[in-house]
């Protein structure tokens, strides 16, 4: 394991462990250690199988970039997952354009004083 990847895993793992506690603490409940740890490595693991999925969507498609198309189809089976993945996607379209609307009239926008 390179030294960027143990630095991955050590950030999944600390902030896994986090959530955790911020979660037990809101619904009342505690979680042991080795619990912590098990979860901990579950999300390291999930969140591999992700990046290899996307990775292979991508070079698939022929590109160099992961798109928003490819984690669509990343959560394709997971109906819950699927429809925020699409909303927050055309949220984030939508900002997009309103940038480059904003970029537009900012450009053409020049008047001169006689």
């Amino acid at each position: 394991m390179s030294t960027l990847e143990q630095k991955l895993k050590g950030a999944i793992y600390s902030d896994t462990r986090k959530i955790c506690r911020e979660v037990g603490i809101y619904l009342n409940m505690e979680y042991e250690s080795n619990a912590l740890d098990v979860i901990a490595e579950l999300a390291w693991r999930k969140i591999q199988s992700f990046s290899t999925d996307l990775e292979s969507f991508q070079k698939h498609a022929k590109r160099s970039t992961i798109t928003a198309d490819d984690v669509k189809l990343l959560v394709r089976k997971n109906d819950s997952l699927k429809e925020l993945v699409e909303e927050k996607a055309k949220e984030i379209s939508r900002l997009k354009a309103e940038v480059k609307i904003g970029k537009r009239k900012r450009k053409g926008s020049t008047s001169s004083v006689d």
